[in-house]
């Protein structure tokens, strides 16, 4: 048996495995399915029950606070009375989670789009901010 033999036949196993490798990635990465992101309408009350929920995290204050704003900021919209906008505002200043940004936009931008209520969306500011001092 020559020196070229069993260099030859080392190369050819050589090139086998790196095709064998190949293959098995490929299959693997063609064998992953795309799984359908499921799309859950957005109520006012779901963001409500993110709000009132004490282990919401800052994030989802944020968005749940900004969907509300795009959304639903005005009052007199469906059934929703100004007492639920009082109470998410009371509930947004004694989250444990949450930070005076969240609280100022979620304020402003009722006051601006509502401004019938003005006195109360201050009143009910004022109340969240004191049982948030008594904390």
């Amino acid at each position: 048996m020559d020196k070229t033999t069993p260099l030859f036949v080392m190369g050819t196993l050589l090139v086998i495995l790196i095709l064998l490798v190949g293959l098995y990635v490929w299959i693997g990465r063609s064998k992953r399915k795309i799984v359908p992101e499921i799309i859950v309408p957005v109520t006012f009350e779901s963001l409500q029950a993110i709000i009132h929920h004490p282990s919401s995290t800052n994030r989802e204050l944020n968005h749940a606070v900004n969907t509300i704003i795009e959304r639903f900021i005005d009052v007199g919209s469906g059934n929703r009375g100004f007492e639920k906008y009082a109470s998410l505002l009371k509930k947004l200043c004694t989250h444990p989670h949450t930070d005076s940004k969240i609280i100022l936009q979620f304020e402003k931008a009722l006051r601006v789009a509502n401004p019938r209520y003005k006195e109360e969306v201050e009143k009910a500011l004022s109340l969240g901010l004191a049982e948030r001092d008594k904390r």
